[in-house]
């Protein structure tokens, strides 16, 4: 309970220095949700012209871009510092989050946010909604929507902690964490229609992406509770995974930095 009140107070101060910034706080929510604007224009002028792919119609690319850029929106506006955990173990800045005895990996995500994302929180509502409206969601569809929402962020921190902590084994692991995470994040926001068998199933299983976005909207859709058991199992799986994963890396730093190195 110390380590998640530590986590809630970085985060509050976090948020009180980037609304010290006014200006610059509100000009890149703003300019985020401009620039998403763009994306869910031209997929949804895509599916008009297109019309039906595999059972894709066209408001549904507002249900993925609620889903997607929600859970986006969640983790990098509260856990940012995932991000930054290339350029902590390239900088030697870990040091300073080993040096006490409370949670690591919390001190490290709730180290940063990203004034941008709140954009993309705001963004993702307002494209839930739509597809709420339009689809006639009922009220048991909205909860489990909520539900999915949650599962599509834990899914989200999960697979970008496991990209960045590759970095702790490669000298130059910051563009590869970067390359594997922009993989992960370009295939969540690609039209659901476009994914079919083997595809769909390597951005499923292997790179979750579709996970936080096209999955979710086919399960809202045509509701199953298999389906909806599925998709928490593996999110769960992910999330311990990466924990896992990042306490394993996290050794190789403090092995290689004991002799004298960084990352």
């Amino acid at each position: 309970m110390k380590n998640i009140k530590l986590a809630f107070l970085n985060i509050k101060k976090n948020l009180r220095n980037a609304k010290e910034l006014k200006s610059a706080f509100i000009t890149s929510i703003i300019g985020m949700c401009i620039n998403n604007v763009s994306f869910i224009f031209l997929w949804y002028n895509f599916g008009t012209m297109i019309g039906n792919i595999n059972g894709w119609e066209p408001y549904d690319i507002f249900g993925l871009y609620g889903f997607s850029t929600t859970s986006f929106g969640l983790v990098c506006s509260f856990f940012y510092g995932i991000f930054n955990i290339p350029r902590y173990i390239s900088t030697a800045n870990f040091d300073k989050y080993l040096s006490t005895p409370k949670n690591t990996l919390l001190k490290v995500v709730t180290s940063d946010i990203s004034t941008s994302a709140i954009g993309d929180l705001i963004f993702g509502i307002i494209c839930f909604l739509i597809f709420a409206f339009v689809s006639k969601l009922s009220f048991l569809q909205i909860i489990v929507s909520i539900i999915l929402i949650l599962v599509a962020s834990m899914i989200f921190f999960s697979f970008s902690l496991i990209s960045m902590s590759i970095s702790f084994y490669l000298m130059d692991g910051e563009n590869i964490s970067s390359g594997i995470y922009g993989m992960f994040l370009s295939a969540s926001l690609y039209h659901g229609g476009a994914f079919t068998g083997v595809l769909k199933a390597i951005f499923v299983f292997i790179v979750p992406s579709l996970l936080i976005g096209s999955v979710p909207v086919e399960i809202i859709k045509n509701l199953s509770l298999k389906n909806i058991s599925l998709i928490i199992l593996l999110a769960t799986f992910w999330l311990v995974i990466s924990v896992l994963f990042f306490y394993k890396s996290l050794k190789k730093y403090e092995s290689n930095n004991f002799f004298g190195y960084s990352g």
